[in-house]
């Protein structure tokens, strides 16, 4: 596997959309919920007439104490409180409809990523971090999920809002709504000063919130590790504290830039009041306007002054969408495996050839060179080699994990990329070195290769590996619980899970991927003894470090160096004394 460098592709990645083709996507993406937006708009449009009604009332209330009229009175009152009821009820279901918008919008993306995810070429995961990924698919989300909850929808109502308390305003008062549109300019210039700088500031926390969240990841993985070497915790923590205050800068320099708006346009509409209270009173006493029509239009100053604030800030709040949906599109459109189309394979004999294969990782390094094996049906090969010979590679290429730079891998004689990838991997069982449980049960842990089959078919394939009675003496037997990774059993356990796994899908080909490097020798021998039984009648090919495991095989093949160096039995091998008779001596005579 490749190292990953210190600096993460966050870090590295430059915009290469613009915000008209992500604005454009961003659309394709919310078109399924239209019906329910248009119910939100229709509410949210009762809300607001209702609440640009209510202040106009206030002026015939005003006017109707003032001049004693008593029927006039009751009339409006009653009149003001139908519409204030009808303003609460339509607030009340336009917030729940935004929730639940916004919430079905949440589980729907973030559903989609997590199927893509699975759809994924391998490689993507070996450049990628973890913690990036996770942060795509839960923070990168939820600020897209907000933004639909209290952007788009706010933005087209204050819209409707400003325009409409424009109108009410001019028709109670035409020169103070002069006066107070003669500040739009001002207001205009000053949001736009600060919106501006929080466009960075919010690329930059997306970011960071990446960057923390990989670094939370790694360091829970690795917790036995930083436990066993404690000079290593300080080192961590005050590598996260880096982070986190990185993190907590780049949240304060968005918040600044973007919350300057509010204040700055506080004190805008403090000057607004100011100006329209005392224009307003000489126009009272001159007799151009009534008391009841001056409180009317102050009360629309409010609703002058937030659906500004609101359009103001709304550029710094689609400044973060777009970074967190850059970083969505850029997964949602990461090059993915074509799983159903090719070749559905029947009747598998199980002939598996290497023909001229080339291969690496890295541009021009390449790790295979021109390998050529042929596996004959029912027959188990052995590869072996020094570290980072390319064994494990070998086996990338025949799951189709990568493709090869050059030559072909045939099964039963077709080229392997011709082939269905899902009917092409589900005839090859895969046994790994470090075998991954998933939490469960023992049960659902073997189950994973075939969902179908049914609890005798579990215990029928446990009894034929000869690993019944091991399973039996496990708290709860079958129905033991297995923690994440199946981090409360050994490796050796997990390794028995992972053989009964495989042979449960009845695979014609097996592959056992260093199956008992990592366990002692009373299990490596209880494994060798599962393995001696699932290979019967299957082809099987074995990567393998420790030669006691390549007994059962009928030719061993020696790759050194990406090339096939030697080929042939043990005996054979042993009296040529070239690389496998010394790997031998090495590891058995010491």
């Amino acid at each position: 596997m490749r190292a990953k460098a210190h600096m993460g592709l966050e870090e590295q990645r430059k915009r290469k959309l613009s915000d008209k083709e992500l604005l454009m996507w961003f659309f394709k993406l919310i078109k399924p919920y239209i019906p329910y937006l248009i119910l939100i708009l229709i509410l949210s449009l009762i809300r607001l007439l209702t609440s640009l009604l209510y202040p106009y009332l206030t002026k015939y209330i005003i006017d109707s104490i003032v001049n004693g009229n008593v029927d006039s009175l009751m009339f409006f009152l009653t009149l003001f409180m139908g519409v204030i009821s009808v303003m609460c009820i339509a607030g009340f279901g336009r917030i729940y409809a935004i929730a639940y918008v916004a919430n079905k919008f949440l589980y729907d993306l973030r559903y989609r990523m997590f199927v893509h995810l699975y759809r994924l070429k391998l490689d993507y995961f070996s450049k990628e971090e973890t913690g990036s990924i996770v942060s795509r698919i839960i923070n990168d989300v939820n600020t897209i999920g907000s933004s639909i909850a209290s952007g788009i929808i706010d933005l087209v109502i204050d819209l409707i809002s400003l325009g409409g308390a424009i109108f009410l305003m001019y028709s109670l008062s035409p020169d103070l709504t002069i006066v107070l549109l003669s500040l739009i300019p001002l207001i205009l210039i000053s949001t736009y000063v600060f919106a501006r700088r929080a466009r960075k500031a919010y690329s930059k926390t997306r970011r960071k919130i990446a960057e923390i969240t990989g670094k939370i990841t790694q360091d829970i993985e690795g917790a036995k590790v930083i436990q066993a070497f404690p000079q290593r915790k300080q080192f961590n923590l005050e590598e996260f504290k880096r982070i986190a205050r990185e993190t907590f800068e780049a949240y304060i320099e968005a918040a600044k830039s973007a919350f300057f708006i509010a204040p700055t346009l506080g004190i805008i509409s403090a000057i607004a009041y100011s100006i329209i209270i005392w224009y307003g009173g000489l126009l009272v006493y001159w007799g151009r306007t009534t008391i009841g029509t001056l409180i009317a239009f102050l009360n629309y100053i409010s609703g002058f002054f937030r659906p500004l604030s609101t359009l103001a800030t709304f550029y710094g709040t689609i400044q973060s969408a777009l970074a967190a949906g850059e970083r969505i599109y850029e997964f949602l459109h990461e090059e993915v495996e074509t799983f159903n189309e090719g070749i559905e394979l029947e009747n598998v004999k199980g002939e598996v050839v290497f023909e001229n294969v080339t291969f690496g990782y890295e541009k021009d390094t390449p790790v295979l060179k021109n390998v050529n094996i042929r596996v004959k049906p029912g027959e188990i090969i052995a590869i072996v080699g020094p570290t980072g010979a390319g064994k494990t590679t070998l086996i990338n290429l025949l799951m189709r994990f990568y493709e090869p730079w050059s030559g072909r891998i045939l099964l039963d004689g077709i080229d392997i990329r011709k082939i269905k990838l899902e009917s092409l991997r589900r005839n090859i069982g895969l046994v790994l070195q470090e075998p991954i449980l998933f939490s469960g049960t023992v049960m659902d842990n073997i189950r994973i290769a075939n969902p179908k089959a049914s609890e005798e078919d579990v215990i029928r394939i446990a009894r034929e590996l000869g690993i019944d009675d091991f399973i039996k003496r496990l708290p709860n037997g079958y129905n033991t619980k297995i923690l994440e990774e199946g981090k409360n059993l050994s490796m050796g356990q997990r390794q028995l899970i992972a053989l009964a796994r495989a042979l449960l899908a009845n695979p014609r080909i097996l592959v056992l991927d260093e199956a008992v490097s990592s366990v002692d020798p009373y299990t490596e021998l209880k494994i060798q003894t599962a393995i001696s039984r699932i290979v019967k009648g299957r082809t099987c090919i074995i990567i393998a470090h420790r030669f006691s495991t390549i007994k059962i095989a009928n030719r061993i093949v020696v790759i050194k160096n990406g090339r096939i160096v030697e080929e042939g039995t043990h005996r054979d091998l042993i009296e040529r004394k070239g690389v496998y008779a010394k790997l031998y001596s090495i590891q058995v005579i010491g």
